[in-house]
């Protein structure tokens, strides 16, 4: 299993990787919900603010990717925090004014570029693994420089979804 770090653009392949330790440095809203889709509004500020180069000068687990962050889903409202970040090495400094979230290691499925998070789970299964949520609350979008600039293919999701997974317990 290679590694998060080992992630490359245009890769056209379902994969697991190994997630170390890590640190999420970033951005967030409350969204979903009465709320609605907070996160659009979330990203034109980060870009507009400066909070992108910010992030941008962190160390990171994987060189030019950004994440649209989803944890900490509340079933009553409905609503989860998203996060435009990055992935840092665990104990990474915050800078002042952003937010953080520290995990443990785990093993990640990366879906295919422009597949929805439930066909990433689907795939995962395949391979005997399920989600792994309970340890690792949190999907991600990830966004990868060279396909921002050059989207392999047009479709309603734009991006790979990262899911924390384990092996499926017989």
């Amino acid at each position: 299993m290679r590694s998060f770090a080992e992630i490359q653009a245009f890769e056209e392949s379902f994969e697991l990787f190994s997630l170390p330790r890590i640190r999420v440095i970033g951005k967030e809203v409350r969204n979903g919900g009465a709320l609605g889709n907070t996160a659009p509004a979330l990203w034109d500020e980060v870009f507009s603010s400066g909070a992108h180069e910010v992030l941008k000068g962190l160390p990171q687990v994987l060189k030019d990717a950004d994440y649209g962050w989803t944890c900490e889903f509340d079933a009553k409202t409905d609503t989860f925090v998203y996060m435009v970040c990055v992935i840092t090495p665990e104990n990474t400094p915050v800078p002042g004014g952003f937010t953080y979230r520290d995990y443990p290691e785990t093993v990640c499925a990366k879906g295919l570029y422009g597949e929805s998070v439930m066909q990433t789970v689907e795939r995962a299964k395949e391979l005997g693994y399920v989600p792994n949520w309970k340890l690792c609350g949190w999907n991600a979008e990830l966004y990868l420089s060279a396909e921002e600039k050059k989207p392999p293919k047009e479709c309603k999701e734009p991006w790979h979804w990262l899911v924390p997974v384990k092996k499926k317990e017989e």
